[in-house]
């Protein structure tokens, strides 16, 4: 009987003995890093990239040892659905399943680099901004689809990783323009202008105000003037001297501020403003006040 127990406990401590050399051996073939991981490694993942693509490049690559098993990992964790586009880095060898946890709770593991764009902007600015920030950004590219898209590029503080492509730095520009503007619309609606026109005078009011002050202020005088039919004649779009009403297209990408005081003009007795040589802006409710500032403040 003691014998037929030995055998029992004998056989027990086997099979837990040979299933753990089965997990260690699992692990190191399939799960672990790979000896050779090439760190530091990195990956660009593009719109529209599957997770079986990306699996079979990292085990190319020898990131992974089996495609098979990332894949798996992906559908356990649910990112097997859709990768977070971007730029992926790993510095240090990682096993199959900190890798799949890395894609699938987009945790890149890089930082981000905070770029700002002021309010008032060009698309050109923008551009050159972003050549600065990111030696390697394709400028032409991004000038090129944004070609007609001036003032829907909302000017803020963003976060993007080492190599961000043209398509993603507007389209995070333009989500964040849609999140901004999207709660104005129904004023927008009753202002009796369209959206187009509101950010056309946005982007005149952050090129010619300056401070909170100034912004209501300006959009009354102008929306007075083109009310009037008179040219708006501002510095900031020569087109304006040339004929009466708004430019065809913004010439700015206007914040907040600029795009809610278009909305609401404050009403006020003026018709005409200048700015002096330090930026201070001086008004007149006729024109002859105006030529009387001019000569004081710009002679």
């Amino acid at each position: 009987m003691q014998s037929l127990q030995r055998g029992f406990v004998t056989q027990a401590l086997l099979t837990i003995f040979l299933g753990v050399v089965f997990v260690v051996a699992m692990y190191k073939a399939f799960i672990s890093a790979p000896a050779k991981f090439p760190a530091p490694y990195h990956i660009v993942v593009t719109s529209g990239e599957t997770v079986p693509n990306i699996a079979v490049e990292m085990q190319h690559d020898g990131v992974i040892h089996s495609a098979r098993v990332f894949e798996i990992f992906m559908h356990v964790f649910g990112g097997d659905t859709r990768i977070s586009e971007g730029e992926y880095v790993f510095d240090q060898p990682l096993s199959t399943l900190d890798i799949a946890l890395r894609f699938s709770g987009k945790n890149f593991g890089i930082n981000r680099t905070k770029v700002t764009f002021p309010e008032g902007f060009t698309t050109g600015q923008m551009s050159d901004h972003l050549k600065e920030v990111f030696p390697s950004f394709d400028t032409a590219t991004f000038l090129m689809l944004t070609k007609d898209d001036q003032g829907k590029l909302f000017p803020d503080t963003y976060g993007f990783y080492p190599t961000p492509t043209p398509q993603e730095v507007i389209a995070t520009m333009q989500q964040t323009y849609e999140r901004k503007v999207a709660p104005l619309r129904s004023t927008i609606a009753q202002s009796g202008h369209s959206e187009e026109q509101i950010i056309i005078m946005a982007s005149i009011i952050e090129k010619e105000a300056h401070g909170d002050n100034d912004r209501g202020i300006i959009s009354g005088i102008l929306w007075k003037r083109i009310n009037d039919g008179i040219r708006l004649q501002v510095d900031a779009a020569p087109i304006t001297y040339q004929k009466a009403g708004l430019p065809p297209a913004p010439i700015s990408n206007p914040g907040l501020a600029a795009i809610t005081a278009a909305l609401n003009p404050v009403a006020s007795p003026y018709l005409y403003y200048l700015h002096d040589s330090s930026g201070g802006i001086h008004y007149a409710s006729t024109f002859s006040q105006h030529e009387q500032n001019i000569q004081k403040f710009l002679k």
